[in-house]
């Protein structure tokens, strides 16, 4: 048991030192897929991060840290650009050392998944799946709209290494947004 676990933590001491001593290869993320969907007086989003995924990343997933997406939903007013609902929503991932599987924790449904691939894991980790964002009351009948949704993650501590790690380098430095074309109200629910 104690060789695994040193096993386990040498693989990841490797991980994070080829991470910090190589130059990021990033990509450009973008979202896909992106609705709103009525259920009563209440409007649910979806939506998928593609392409946001590199083999650095990879490795930095299967270290052991947890890594934070951050999403930002925001629904405009066309007319004025005012924001009339907000909604920011967390996903954690984090690779168990010991039990070998992935946890997946999406705060938008305060849940956490447990898989077991690393393909399964990051195609759950980067999916928002009909999360509550606003009630409809918030939007007048006779006004445009548009949806807006971006992601980001934050400047990572490794445990050991004194330089944090920008997370966003694996993006190009570059926040994914997607911005919905204009709709009205009535839309949604026809």
């Amino acid at each position: 048991m104690l060789q695994f676990l040193s096993d386990k933590l040498g693989a990841g001491a490797l991980i994070v030192s080829q991470l910090l001593l190589t130059a990021f290869v990033g990509t450009d993320p973008y979202f896909q897929d992106v609705s709103l969907e009525v259920k009563g007086d209440r409007l649910f989003c979806s939506a998928i991060l593609m392409e946001s995924f590199t083999p650095d990343l990879d490795m930095l997933l299967e270290s052991g840290d947890t890594v934070i997406i951050h999403f930002e939903v925001d629904l405009v007013n066309a007319d004025n650009d005012s924001v009339v609902a907000i909604a920011d929503w967390e996903h954690h991932f984090r690779y168990s050392l010991l039990e070998d599987d992935y946890s997946v924790y999406r705060s938008e449904k305060d849940e956490t998944i447990q898989l077991y691939s690393l393909e399964a894991a990051k195609e759950e980790w980067v999916k928002i799946e009909n999360a509550l964002f606003c009630r409809m009351r918030v939007m007048d009948d006779d006004q445009f709209y548009f949806l807006k949704i971006s992601a980001f993650m934050n400047e990572m501590d490794m445990p050991g290494i004194t330089k944090r790690i920008n997370l966003m380098s694996f993006w190009n430095r570059i926040r994914p947004i997607h911005i919905s074309e204009p709709f009205e109200k009535r839309q949604l629910v026809l």
